[in-house]
């Protein structure tokens, strides 16, 4: 019971790449990347390409734990920012923001540039409506 708190002391701070401020995590899921066929198998995880093969006929699309889209929040810059975290074989994390690549290589990630899609047209339309005066409607 005595390291009851030492996980708490090797959390990594991540640093917002334009302002270097730190970026906090929103508490959302780890969109995690996938890999699909032998070559590319072999090339994204440093394998040879026996094992490739082998992991190839188990599976046609790999995904891998290790590396995962995950949104944070900049409060300097008071928006969000998706990053590519990469988890390296001595537990540290590595992290770049993420690219176009990623974003097909990922299940299910809502993409920042798009709309929410499960949001009618119409309530996205409103709000981005600014500065607009309600009018009363009479009877």
């Amino acid at each position: 019971m005595s390291n009851k708190r030492k996980k708490r002391q090797n959390i990594q701070p991540f640093y917002c790449p334009f302002c270097q401020e730190r970026l906090w995590r929103n508490g959302g899921t780890k969109y995690h990347l996938y890999y699909q066929g032998k070559n590319e198998i072999q090339q994204k995880l440093n394998i040879t390409s026996k094992k490739a093969s082998f992991i190839a006929t188990q599976n046609p699309v790999y995904v891998d734990s290790n590396v995962w889209l995950e949104e944070f929040f900049c409060d300097a810059e008071q928006q969000k920012v998706w990053l590519r975290v990469d988890k390296l074989v001595e537990g540290q994390l590595k992290y770049q923001l993420a690219t176009e690549n990623d974003w097909k290589r990922s299940v299910r990630t809502p993409h920042p540039d798009l709309p929410n899609s499960t949001v009618s047209e119409f309530t996205y339309r409103m709000s981005r409506q600014t500065g607009g005066t309600l009018h009363k409607i009479s009877y």
